[in-house]
């Protein structure tokens, strides 16, 4: 496991995960980062068609089964370059001083359950409501987010393939830093 900062020099915000060493994924060798992954998955049509299409994606089963691909992929097109906008806004507004209202206004916990989970498992949307997207990430104490991937949610529960791989990306990094012992950002 790495973690990667998104600034020179970074104290605290939005880290990047890269997974090395993990027994069940590894983070592509043509990508430094999960983020630098999915930022050139989710902008690629061909991509984006072709996963909403297959089995995986649970499009056909899922909330938005009525709904034609050539819409589905459009709207995660579009959706994810706001998706990726936001996120600069967030990692540069988090570099400011406090930035504990900055990213738990944006990074949500995946249930209720999981509020006060530190480390705890959190996803941000790219709108209030209706998103497709969601870019997920592990809270490390009060001032950091480490990203751990992404996932275009056709489904109602986090049931389908892809979906649970995400569960278990952000799962093991919470081992991970347990494991190391790490609490806060300054230890990232």
């Amino acid at each position: 496991m790495k973690i990667f900062s998104t600034f020179d020099e970074q104290y605290q915000g939005v880290y990047l995960a890269n997974f090395d060493n993990c027994p069940f994924y590894q983070t592509p060798t043509e990508y430094e980062t999960e983020l630098d992954k999915i930022q050139d998955q989710l902008q690629d049509p061909l991509f984006v068609r072709n996963f909403i299409k297959s089995s995986k994606s649970g499009w056909k089963q899922g909330a938005y089964k009525n709904r034609s691909l050539l819409f589905l992929t459009t709207e995660t097109l579009q959706e994810a370059g706001d998706l990726f906008d936001k996120l600069d806004e967030i990692s540069d507004e988090s570099q400011n001083g406090d930035c504990f209202e900055t990213l738990f206004d944006e990074f949500v916990e995946l249930s209720k359950s999981e509020r006060y989970h530190d480390p705890g498992r959190r996803k941000m949307y790219t709108y209030d409501y209706g998103s497709l997207l969601r870019l997920y990430g592990v809270r490390v104490g009060n001032d950091a987010i480490v990203i751990t991937g992404a996932g275009i949610k056709l489904v109602d529960r986090m049931d389908t393939e892809p979906l649970k791989l995400e569960l278990d990306k952000m799962t093991y990094l919470k081992s991970w830093l347990k494991q190391k012992n790490i609490t806060d950002s300054t230890e990232l």
